[in-house]
């Protein structure tokens, strides 16, 4: 070879007016079975993993026969027995199918006494296994103040951004503290 760089032109390198054809990767084998490019800074593996996502039905809540959530009341209904006993904050989304009509729950997040961690993609990965039209969030507020906090406020946006991305409306936020619950969608937080 020369010793003054080429142009690489798909498959040859050109050096002046000289043609020199190479490969575009040369393949070895090393000692683990893997193939390497000739440089030895990649390997890549013989094969790839094939994964499967599904989603499992882990519990049931009880809930009255399938009708169709029509007010925050509707969910708080359901949701103040299920937060009755837990001491942490929990995020739950609420999935809808197109009726509006609650099909399902998943815990998102469970964090400590005062804030729980909540992705969007984690949000959304549920959404779309469940063939989720629209979606209600909701968390508890162990202390007993209902009222949403500016983190509560700024999550809800960014996940109402990221439905509107996805196609997956989010109707409400609800924060339930004991007796009592806020809607984000009521007080006009969602963004």
């Amino acid at each position: 070879m020369s010793s003054f760089a080429g142009y690489r032109f798909r498959d040859r390198l050109v050096y002046g007016k000289e043609t020199v054809h190479q490969p575009r990767h040369k393949m070895e084998k090393c000692q683990t079975g893997k193939s390497r490019i000739a440089t030895g800074q990649i390997d890549l593996p013989e094969s790839l993993p094939s994964y499967t996502t599904r989603l499992v039905e882990e519990s049931r809540h009880p809930y009255p026969s399938r009708r169709q959530v029509a007010n925050p009341e509707d969910v708080a209904i359901l949701l103040k027995d299920y937060f009755k006993e837990r001491d942490r904050e929990e995020f739950i989304l609420l999935i809808l199918n197109t009726s509006n009509v609650l099909v399902g729950m998943s815990v998102i997040s469970v964090g400590g006494l005062a804030s729980s961690i909540v992705e969007p993609r984690q949000v959304f990965k549920v959404a779309v296994l469940a063939n989720a039209s629209a979606v209600i969030l909701a968390h508890n507020h162990p202390s007993g103040n209902p009222e949403p906090s500016r983190e509560d406020i700024r999550i809800t946006r960014q996940l109402v951004e990221a439905g509107k991305l996805m196609g997956i409306p989010v109707h409400d936020h609800l924060i339930l503290a004991g007796e009592t619950f806020t809607s984000l969608a009521e007080r006009g937080l969602l963004g």
